[in-house]
């Protein structure tokens, strides 16, 4: 079966993780960390209650984690104009599946830029699922009104790679975008934007 969808993951792909950063710079705290960005991205807890939380393990106050980790979030400019191209050379379904909390994303990507640029969105805190959950990958192929058998998933987490293609799709493990891209064209044959 064809290649008829391409999904990215937002944080570490279309835009940097700050995540990534706490986890860097409290290596000690990392089950901590993860423990909090769980459940936050289910939606358990809200974006206030999210940082007092961080702010307390850390040891800092809640403006800190917003100057330090949030307000440092930087979208992949290079990335995002292949996401364009792929968009409008009309040959896929483009979608965004993330784990993220509530209200995040409208402060990356506005909803004009998100209907412009996705075919459909799915996002963890809206859902109540999270990657690697293999209902949301399928929920992201529903969505996109294909199989996950004619997906790829273009995530840079191993693991939620691993789940994809455990759901049928085909995955792309992020490093760059100059080799997700050669790797999408691999896998398309060339014939991508």
């Amino acid at each position: 079966m064809g290649i008829k969808a391409v999904v990215f993951d937002c944080f570490g792909v279309l835009a940097s993780s700050a995540r990534a950063v706490m986890r860097d710079n409290y290596p000690k705290l990392r089950s901590q960390i993860d423990d909090l960005c769980h459940q936050y991205d289910y939606g358990l807890i809200s974006r206030p209650q999210f940082d007092d939380s961080l702010a307390e393990i850390f040891g800092i106050t809640s403006d800190q984690i917003e100057s330090r980790y949030w307000g440092n979030i930087i979208r992949d400019e290079k990335t995002v104009d292949w996401v364009r191209a792929l968009k409008s050379s009309g040959k896929y379904k483009i979608g965004m599946l993330s784990n993220i909390g509530v209200n995040f994303l409208n402060g990356l990507f506005s909803p004009l830029e998100q209907s412009e640029l996705f075919d459909a969105v799915v996002l963890s805190s809206d859902e109540g699922l999270a990657k690697p959950e293999i209902a949301i990958y399928e929920l992201i192929a529903r969505r996109l009104g294909v199989k996950t058998s004619e997906c790829v998933m273009i995530d840079d987490t191993a693991l939620n790679i691993e789940a994809a293609e455990n759901s049928g799709m085909r995955g792309i493990w992020f490093i760059s975008t100059d080799q997700a891209e050669y790797e999408l064209n691999q896998l398309l044959g060339g014939e991508s934007a």
